[in-house]
């Protein structure tokens, strides 16, 4: 006899467990749904089968090909646009010239189709629909019978008040050749919604038949957990789950299990796996194919799919699905609930809470904490927070779901009735994300200053200035423009420490959220003071008497940043000549700089053909600046915090200056000329500005374009940096060339080696063992002085998985040959450590 299985559904609801498969081959009990339902239409005599095919069909032809192997005939019709639920029998309708039947794929039951087949014939039934009950009926199509059991009526998903029987369309039915008259060829066509309300006008003999076996609609992943628990309970009669080793453990053959390991029935563990030792797997688990499962493991009534790992010491809680080539991590935990994707890693010591759903080809940072959906991207970091505040990718990484949470957590921290300033770039991402965030600190009864478009240094100063708790600044990266970055910092404008950024990962990731009750939440108050406060400011600091008489030409590249809206104003009252270069003027797409290479060759080109004073640029918010001479040279980052430094020890007679660890000797040769002291810092947005502060120091700066001038701002600021040179060059009657002459040749190259992080730690203790041969420290990577001259600085990348070296020398040459001396020293102890030679 014939039958059709209906197998061309996408099965979106079971993702991620169908992302890459078609939902007819997702396993129960390590055998595909699809050959579960085959095995069941052969015992009852429909050995001649069609299966419709859609959503990677392709995979299930692979699977049972011509059908030989499991006893049947097996041909296929591909719907290459669906057809609905009946429109594919339109294009079959010469093949049936007799009673059929018709079963979707998505159900598992062990109905007696031969009864079933024999109920129809006796009754001259044309249709005749398997009916069961649901306990919600309402999801379902309603199916109303006589006392005979011909249906009288349907009802498509019926309201409450609508419900006159509890019987349900099953999803399988026997069918005589003449209702395919009443398909439209070509045309998408539902049993259900219209070919069986059409039989019913029509007058044809419609009967219902009642089941009473089991039937379960695999429809969501909790009903795929529970047709695998229902096989194991013996609730459904299965055939085929493998060697039963002990009352309802049953396992397949070349698998090995530790004389320690616990196994408790019922269970089922495929062929060819290894379970370690003191590993217990409870009752209810499913162990598919390959599977390798360390030792110390907990598996608890759960799903464990083909060529899946699972490290020692990892613990999967009840309903979890792992689905296959996944890796779950040492010491890692998935919560109840979960689905793990296909090709996913899961790093060591990982927590997955309850009910996430990780779609595939994801890899988990070790020590992370997931608790909500991870659809895009392909990394997950373990913290929200990297070198330079939170960084992701817009609508993928961060979503304004993700925002809301965020502002959340940044609020509960601060605390209720705290006043909190919050600012942005010029982008719509931006906009859109600060929304976000500011809906999240007001459920969390924070008092909102939305200080909308405008650069970060003016944010900070307004916030301090105004007696704000903290401040958030949203922006686009240049180098990352689908990205948003998020920089919170505290009363004194200097970014969060590392323990309060920890505090609010562990808030936001554990959900730990004190909201307020509805009559505490406050409002958002609109702040239009910024500009005027910071203007009136730098009035004050920079003398504009001295320049307007001079009146310097000045070429400012704003980079179509915040800077466009208050740089060019600020140098035109400080009485400058100003000629603006990509600001939101001339409305042009985001830049992406590496490092503002483009941008600076256009900015040195125009200084010169403008005969200008000198150039610079701003970097996105406003808070770094590189300088271009009168000739067009583009200053090194060492050269401009070296002049700076000998201009702020000149003016001020001597003092500190900090700089990274990694900047030129040439500052310790500069402050010595002008009784000054270094004050050598880890790199990063914090430190620099800690020193600066707690040392007292007179000037702040690092070779990245950010300078801290104290009198003004603990803070990195490229509007004042620039507008206090332009002060200083017309006060000494100077051009910017004659203070870079001034300053000692230096000799400088950097480096980066790429490292596996997993071994970074071994390559560090290496290098610790041969820094010891010379004068070394330890403040911000491997530091080693030579006895002659020069230095290399080895550090890990806050970035990426890579070392950087920084190297200096007597020459170019010299720079050169010290750093590529350790880029060989490391990929020798980086192949010595993977080889173990």
């Amino acid at each position: 006899m014939k039958a059709v299985i209906l197998a061309g559904g996408k099965g979106t609801r079971l993702r991620p467990l169908t992302s890459n498969i078609p939902k007819p081959i997702a396993q129960i009990v390590n055998t595909p749904m699809i050959v579960h339902t085959i095995n069941l239409l052969k015992k009852h005599g429909f050995d001649d089968i069609i299966i419709t095919i859609g959503y990677l069909g392709n995979q299930i032809e692979d699977l049972l090909r011509d059908g030989k192997d499991l006893g049947v005939n097996i041909t296929y019709f591909k719907e290459y646009f669906p057809l609905g639920t009946a429109g594919a029998l339109k294009f079959l309708e010469e093949q049936f010239n007799e009673t059929f039947l018709v079963i979707s794929s998505d159900i598992i039951t062990d109905l007696n189709l031969k009864e079933m087949y024999e109920f129809h014939k006796s009754n001259e039934s044309t249709a005749t629909i398997a009916l069961t009950t649901a306990e919600i009926p309402v999801a379902y199509g309603i199916v109303v019978t006589d006392e005979n059991l011909r249906i009288t009526k349907f009802l498509e998903k019926p309201g409450w008040s609508q419900i006159f029987s509890d019987k349900i369309n099953a999803g399988i039915y026997i069918l005589e050749p003449d209702v395919l008259q009443f398909i439209s060829k070509g045309e998408k066509f539902d049993f259900s919604k219209q070919l069986f309300p059409k039989l019913l006008e029509e007058n044809f003999p419609m009967y219902g038949f009642t089941m009473n076996c089991y039937w379960l609609d695999i429809g969501e992943n909790t009903k795929y957990v529970q047709a695998n628990h229902d096989v194991l309970a013996k609730r459904i009669s299965l055939d085929h789950l493998g060697k039963e080793i002990k009352e309802s453990v049953w396992i397949g053959d070349e698998t090995e299990i530790s004389p320690s390991a616990s196994l408790w029935g019922p269970c089922i563990i495929g062929k060819n796996c290894k379970i370690g030792d003191n590993t217990t797997i409870d009752r209810l688990s499913v162990i598919g194919n390959n599977v390798h499962i360390g030792k110390n493991a907990q598996i608890k009534r759960s799903v464990i799919l083909n060529d899946a790992t699972i490290r020692d010491d990892a613990f999967i809680e009840n309903n979890v699905i792992i689905c296959p080539r996944t890796e779950i991590g040492e010491g890692a935990k998935v919560m109840a609930g979960s689905v793990i994707g296909e090709d996913c890693h899961i790093g060591e010591h990982s927590v997955i809470k309850h009910n996430i759903k990780i779609w595939p080809n994801k890899e988990i940072e070790p020590g992370s904490f997931i608790n909500m959906n991870l659809k895009h991207g392909t990394y997950v970091k373990k913290s929200l927070f990297g070198p330079y505040g939170i960084t992701g990718l817009v609508n993928y990484e961060f979503t304004p779901e993700k925002m809301t949470k965020l502002g959340s957590a940044i609020g509960t921290y601060f605390g209720a009735g705290s006043k909190v300033f919050i600012g942005r770039d010029t982008m719509l991402m931006s906009r859109m994300m600060k929304r976000a965030v500011i809906t999240g600190l007001m459920s969390t009864g924070v008092e909102v200053y939305n200080v909308e478009a405008l650069p970060l240094p003016i944010l900070k100063y307004v916030t301090i200035l105004n007696g704000g708790r903290a401040g958030i600044m949203l922006k686009v990266p240049y180098a990352e423009i689908n990205s948003i970055n998020i920089k919170i910092f505290e009363n004194d404008g200097i970014e969060l420490s590392p323990k309060a950024a920890k505090k609010i990962e562990g808030i936001f990731f554990k959900e730990n959220i004190r909201r307020v009750e509805p009559n505490q939440i406050r409002d958002i108050i609109p702040f239009k003071m910024a500009y005027e406060q910071y203007l009136e400011k730098i009035m004050a600091f920079i003398n504009s008497s001295i320049i307007e008489k001079r009146k310097p030409k000045v070429v400012i590249d704003c980079g179509n940043g915040a800077g466009s809206l208050i740089a060019p104003q600020i140098f035109q009252k400080l009485g400058c000549e100003v000629i603006s270069l990509n600001t939101l003027e001339t409305p042009a797409p985001l830049k992406t700089f590496s490092p503002y290479t483009e941008a600076l060759s256009n900015l040195s080109k125009t200084v010169k053909v403008l005969n200008a004073d000198f150039g610079f640029l701003l970097n996105e918010d406003a808070g770094r600046v590189i300088f271009v001479d009168e000739k067009g040279e583009i200053l090194e980052g060492d050269t401009t915090v070296s002049i700076f430094t000998k201009i702020r020890l000149q003016e001020k007679g001597g003092g500190k200056v900090a700089v990274p660890v990694h900047t030129s000797n040439i500052i310790e040769q500069v402050a010595d000329e002008y009784n000054g002291t270094v004050i050598r810092t880890k790199s990063g947005n914090r430190p620099l500005l800690v020193a600066v502060q707690e040392n007292n120091t007179i000037f702040g700066g690092e070779e990245t374009g950010g300078f801290v001038i104290p009198d003004f701002q603990v803070l990195r600021d490229g509007i004042l940096a620039a507008a206090y040179l332009t002060e200083y060059l017309v006060k000494k009657e100077k051009v910017l060339s004659e203070l870079t002459k001034a300053i000692p040749p230096f000799f400088m190259a950097k480096e980066v080696v790429p490292c596996p992080i997993t071994i970074r730690g071994k390559v560090m203790l290496n290098l610790i063992e041969e820094a010891y041969y010379f004068n070394f420290n330890t403040l911000d990577g491997i530091k080693m002085f030579f006895e002659d001259y020069g230095w290399v600085l080895i550090k890990p990348s806050a970035m990426d998985d890579s070392f950087e070296i920084y190297a200096e020398g007597r020459n170019k040459k010299e720079a050169t040959l010290i750093a590529r001396h350790w880029i060989d020293e490391i990929n020798n102890l980086i192949h010595e450590i993977e080889t173990g030679m």
